[in-house]
């Protein structure tokens, strides 16, 4: 019995560091977007583990901002905005107006400073993919660059999703 406790640890010893080593190691690794201190940026926060991260923003817009990173050699930005509103009251937009929305969200934070500018190009391509796009459907916005929009209607809040994915 102590001879196959033994063979079974060696064999996990030796496949996890197999697994370890086999790990495919990232070329890039997620960087701040925003920072503190901006103007229309009330709370500011970022969390980086590893490949991910989470950049947190309270605008003084009243729109709570949460921004998830998955950076390796694929980069996926989930941008998160909620509004302390009931879902209830947004249940008839038609998907035109949350793409609308999302494209003047990222456009109001390519206003922020000019390191976040570049914001501006992807509030423009929504804009203009905007009559194509259906609501939580991927849309590739040019070869290799994929974004979709999408919203959660909650009882006590709403939120606008925009996720943007580079291969």
């Amino acid at each position: 019995m102590k001879k196959k406790i033994a063979v079974f640890l060696l064999f996990i010893a030796l496949t996890s560091g197999y697994r370890c080593e086999t790990a495919a190691r990232c070329k890039y690794r997620p960087a701040p977007i925003f920072e503190a201190g901006l103007p229309n940026v009330a709370q500011y926060q970022y969390e980086q583990k590893g490949r991910q991260s989470l950049e947190s923003l309270a605008l003084t817009t009243g729109v709570l901002l949460d921004i998830f990173q998955d950076v390796c050699d694929q980069t996926r930005q989930e941008y998160r905005f909620t509004v302390p509103a009931p879902g209830a009251q947004y249940t008839q937009r038609p998907d035109s107006l949350w793409m609308k929305e999302a494209s003047r969200q990222l456009f109001f934070l390519s206003t922020l400073s000019p390191k976040q500018a570049a914001l501006r190009n992807w509030a423009d391509a929504l804009e203009a993919a905007r009559p194509q796009m259906k609501l939580g459907a991927p849309y590739s916005i040019s070869e290799g660059i994929t974004i979709t929009v999408d919203r959660v209607l909650g009882a006590e809040q709403s939120t606008l999703l925009v996720v943007l994915y580079q291969e």
